[in-house]
């Protein structure tokens, strides 16, 4: 498939008359600012580790174990028949990933559902017609969340039988094995194309990259993987608007592609220059998107590749726009909000959620 030219694009519109880009002139080679993010380069392109899913706490979390009075069956006879009755008139409704039977041992309900009568008195009133097939009672410890992974079933079955059905999605996910080697080269070059943005703006602005001085700096693009192709790259504008992140930034130039947007500074040719010389990537849009309202929706099927996680205006914004995934490099304890203050992609309640992966460093 073809690929066309993009529009790139950051900033806001002519009414701030400031040069957001430096003129056009030949790229310095050597930069005092950047020994510390050259090293990053290197570690991102050199690592042979998986990256790393964020997913929700839930498929990590421990165990949680609650109390359930236990009987034991005196007749194994009688076992079918106690299944039977105890699930018509005491359902387990909280506990149903658990298996009713232990071999003789049958669950009766938990402890909290008694006030102050004993449980033989629980079961001559609730069931009478089970009393007198139990030896004795006993209270035991068993896992009252379901499993949602293998290593949460290998644990839960350890207190007590349970039902589990893998689902290979989340299993690939909690195994740190989600891409293969190719994959993995494809997303490792593309946040080294991150990297490389954030170098040639600060080598313009020059800040040193050091760790005070990323706090400050943020870079990002926006790939079609269908087509392996940069739709647009964004840069952080923050100090000419408060609402122009890197990743507003870059929705708003994918907006510009589908005929929309609102802010309208090209990106420097020379940068442009510079990344296609130093990358063998495409660039650009598919020409059946171009000039057409029947093209996807904003970010829908894109991913979205950052240095800095994202704060919580532009993750939602990154919902709105439906991206696909989005993969960044460094965590923001204060403000970030797809792993460091919160996992907005966990969030059920949203009527889009998109995967997040990090750890390229």
């Amino acid at each position: 498939m073809s690929v066309s030219s993009v529009l790139f694009s950051a900033g806001t519109r002519s009414e701030m008359d400031l040069e957001l880009e430096p003129p056009l002139k030949k790229q310095r080679t050597i930069n005092t600012y950047l020994p510390d993010i050259d090293i990053w380069i290197d570690k991102i392109k050199s690592s042979d580790q998986n990256l790393s899913p964020v997913v929700s706490d839930e498929f990590n979390a421990p165990i949680k174990l609650g109390k359930v009075y236990v009987g034991y069956i005196k007749n194994v006879q009688d076992i079918s028949k106690a299944v039977m009755t105890l699930n018509e008139k005491i359902p387990l409704k909280e506990l149903q990933h658990l298996k009713r039977v232990k071999r003789q041992n049958i669950i009766l309900c938990p402890i909290t559902s008694l006030n102050s009568e004993t449980i033989q008195e629980y079961i001559e009133k609730n069931v009478g017609e089970l009393k007198d097939i139990f030896d004795y009672f006993q209270v035991l410890e068993v896992p009252f969340t379901a499993p949602r992974v293998t290593k949460q079933y290998q644990e839960t079955k350890k207190y007590w039988p349970c039902n589990f059905h893998p689902n290979h999605y989340w299993e690939k996910l909690v195994r740190n094995s989600f891409f293969t080697d190719h994959e993995l080269v494809i997303h490792r070059t593309y946040m080294e194309v991150v990297m490389e943005i954030v170098k040639w703006h600060s080598n313009y602005l020059q800040i040193k990259l050091s760790d005070d001085g990323l706090q400050d700096i943020n870079a990002s693009i926006v790939v079609d993987p269908d087509i392996n192709s940069i739709v647009t790259i964004a840069f952080d504008h923050r100090q000419i608007h408060p609402l122009q992140h890197t990743a507003m930034i870059a929705i708003d130039n994918v907006a510009r592609t589908q005929n929309g947007g609102v802010w309208d500074n090209n990106i420097s040719d020379e940068l442009m220059i510079h990344l296609k010389e130093k990358f063998a990537i495409n660039f650009g849009v598919r020409d059946s998107n171009k000039n057409s309202k029947e093209g996807p929706y904003l970010c829908t099927g894109y991913n979205l590749y950052i240095l800095r996680e994202p704060c919580h205006m532009c993750s939602m914004a990154l919902v709105h726009a439906r991206t696909k995934r989005i993969f960044f490099c460094i965590e923001n304890q204060e403000k970030g909000a797809l792993k460091s203050t919160v996992k907005l992609q966990t969030i059920s309640s949203l009527n889009h959620h998109f995967e997040v992966f990090t750890g390229f460093l």
